[in-house]
């Protein structure tokens, strides 16, 4: 293949000017023969076998360390082989632009090659579990400058194709990529809307002024009037205690002046941000909520889909652990220039398993604000992301759907897209949407534990505009965090167990690793609702069909469609199969999956007596009496609840189970009409 030409005018050390020089002149594709400091792997096979042939850089990591004192590319490599393990950097640097992989071959993206030092590569991680993906601790060849209008460029051929990231964000630089991401939703995504209408402000905003007329510098408060305006919202991490929060005692001062040097570096970040995007208007929740007032709180929070959905743009803080953080970081990804066209940049991390560790991924507010949002401008720890209905677009150049992918930060891209299309088309919502909403719902965790249900309370709007009387007439009776409409199949959840992928039958094995549930100090909520629990759960509605119980009757004393209320309480009334049991925990204390026979003394090995698959909410470890309700059967799989009964004839939720193969007797279960608390 023919040589690439590159002029390097970067500082580049020696060994570094010599590697890319070559791997340009070799169209970035593997030799038969190599200039010197090559070292070609063999045919036998050793453990630098996949990492394919390897240019010898630095003899050592403190090499490393002293070149990168005056080389760029040197620069690069050592700001991420640094973080790594002592035992990760033992023995000569290698380069390697030709490795390969036994789920995808051999790299043949144009510019991308790992790094490891020789003694170390078999500890390397790969990084992540998603086929095709670059392992960590790659680089890559990456393009300084926009492709010109119309230029096409071959996937592979990756040095041209991705852009740089640039080490420092200047405004300018957000409003760029802003207004351009914004274009290609209005042309390109239907479910995104030609045209970004103007909404009712909320109740209170922060007025940032009129720039075209000089006001910039004067902010306030401002108590709207039913205004249609852009404005801008912040989702962010509290992180304990906030300064400056509005409160009763300061709200008049404040729709005067709010002084900017008194607020958190995240809420300063947000001013700057939304100046550059020329928006006036910016609603922040500890701001423009007064705080120490229930009504007010309760008022706004039911007000929260509203305040989302309606904004022009939502920030994300992501990586901001607290408000005094910021999130406008000065000095971001480290970049080696080669030329004017051309630098050298570390391969990100794949989105999923970054977004796993962004502490605001996991707050629980967070949830129905990225839910909502129909934009999202995402600000990473080294880069920016772009959120629409229609993708996750990162500023180093990849996209991503969440199609086809199981991670759990896919499927909630997925809902996301789903629920957010269906409303703006004013299509009604399916349960099952609400039942995967809170399947990723109850992994986040929340700083006060009786916001659970309150912080879903905009989603839960959105569901009842779809499905209620203005919407697709489903109906939509919100009861403690499930709709009554559906109730018998929103009964069925479970705490979370790790499907095998692969394991094309859905139910739970006696192995499984069962997420561990909790009590909150404070009942929270009926005992068949799944917010009278801390955990991860699963809802079982997703995955079989067959329910056999009948809802007879809810009745709430508190909570019915109330959506902001966090102590709902009520009865719920069914008619099924019941039966008492004995539950018999595992005989090993490391698994959590027990079985239930109808005496004490049953064997476990006469399949007549014994339902397999039982895991109890709580305590997992005591044998004991119950009573089991079948919910649910498809052949021989039977889906039941597992009941306690109290003096007072109520019955109260204690477990799930997922019998497979059940031989039991169904004569020996009787028809009844009772209640659960």
């Amino acid at each position: 293949m023919n040589p690439i030409p590159i002029s390097i005018t970067g500082t580049l050390c020696e060994l570094c000017h010599q590697f890319i020089s070559d791997i340009f002149s070799f169209n970035f594709t593997r030799q038969d023969a190599y200039p010197a400091r090559w070292h070609p792997i063999g045919s036998e096979w050793t453990p630098e076998k996949p990492w394919g042939d390897a240019f010898h850089h630095h003899g050592t990591f403190a090499a490393l360390v002293e070149s990168a004192k005056t080389c760029e590319l040197c620069n690069v490599l050592h700001a991420d082989l640094s973080l790594m393990d002592q035992s990760l950097q033992q023995g000569w640097l290698g380069l390697y632009p030709f490795y390969s992989s036994g789920r995808i071959g051999a790299n043949k993206s144009k510019g991308v090659f790992r790094a490891g030092f020789r003694a170390s590569l078999e500890k390397m991680p790969w990084g992540s579990s998603k086929i095709g993906s670059i392992p960590l601790h790659s680089f890559k060849v990456c393009r300084r400058v926009p492709l010109e209008e119309g230029e096409q460029v071959p996937w592979l051929d990756t040095y041209r194709r991705l852009p740089a990231v640039k080490p420092t964000l200047a405004s300018e630089d957000i409003a760029g990529m802003v207004a351009k991401w914004q274009q290609e939703c209005r042309e390109s995504h239907a479910n995104c809307g030609n045209n970004i209408p103007d909404h009712e402000l909320p109740t209170r905003v922060i007025d940032l002024g009129d720039i075209s007329k000089g006001e910039a510098a004067h902010i306030r408060l401002y108590e709207t009037h039913g205004e249609k305006a852009p404005y801008a919202t912040l989702s962010h991490c509290w992180g304990g205690a906030i300064p400056s929060i509005t409160l009763t005692t300061n709200k008049a001062s404040r729709t005067d002046s709010l002084p900017v040097s008194s607020l958190p570096q995240n809420f300063k970040d947000a001013i700057e941000v939304t100046r550059a995007l020329g928006i006036r208007y910016l609603w922040i929740d500890a701001l423009c909520i007064i705080q120490d007032s229930k009504p007010d709180w309760l008022r706004e929070a039911g007000r929260m889909s509203a305040v989302y959905a309606g904004a022009a743009v939502v920030l994300s803080a992501l990586d901001a652990p607290a408000s005094t953080t910021g999130f406008l970081k000065p000095n971001r990804l480290p970049l080696a220039t080669l030329n004017a066209a051309f630098g050298i940049q570390k391969v990100l991390p794949e989105l999923n398993d970054y977004l796993q560790t962004c502490p605001l991924v996991s707050r629980g507010w967070c949830m129905q604000e990225r839910l909502l949002a129909p934009r999202l401008l995402h600000f990473g720890r080294e880069q920016l992301f772009w959120e629409c209905r229609a993708l996750f677009r990162a500023e180093d150049g990849r996209d991503f759907t969440g199609e086809s992918d199981g991670h759990v930060m896919a499927e909630f891209l997925r809902i996301r897209k789903r629920i957010g299309g269906a409303a703006a088309r004013g299509e009604g919502l399916p349960c099952d949407a609400w039942y995967q909403l809170l399947q990723e719902y109850t992994t986040r965790r929340f700083t006060v534990a009786t916001d659970k249900l309150p912080a879903l309370a905009g989603a839960a709007g959105l569901f009842v505009k779809a499905n209620g009387n203005e919407g697709a007439g489903l109906g939509a009776t919100y009861v403690a965090g499930l709709w009554k409409e559906d109730l018998a199949r929103g009964l069925l959840w479970c705490a979370h167990y790790d499907h095998m992928p692969g394991r094309k039958v859905w139910g739970i094995s006696s192995t499984d690793r069962i997420s561990a549930l909790a009590r909150p100090t404070e009942r929270r909520a009926p005992s068949w609702s799944w917010a009278a629990l801390d955990g991860h759960l699963d809802f079982w509605a997703l995955r079989i069909g067959g329910f056999v119980v009948e809802v007879l009757d809810v009745k709430m004393s508190v909570g019915e469609n109330e959506l902001t209320e966090a102590f709902p309480d009520g009865v719920v009334k069914l008619r099924g199969q019941v039966a008492r049991m004995f539950y018999h925990a595992p005989d090993d204390s490391k698994y959590d999956v027990g079985t239930l026979t109808f005496g004490r003394a049953d064997s476990l090995k006469d399949t007549s007596s014994v339902l397999n698959g039982c895991v109890m909410d709580l305590d997992r470890r005591t044998p004991r009496f119950c009573w089991v309700l079948v919910m649910a059967q498809s052949n021989d799989d039977w889906f039941l609840l597992v009941l306690d009964k109290g003096e007072d004839g109520l019955y109260r939720r204690i477990g799930m189970v997922t019998a497979k193969n059940v031989k039991v007797d169904s004569a020996r279960f009787q028809v009844q009409e009772f209640q659960i608390t």
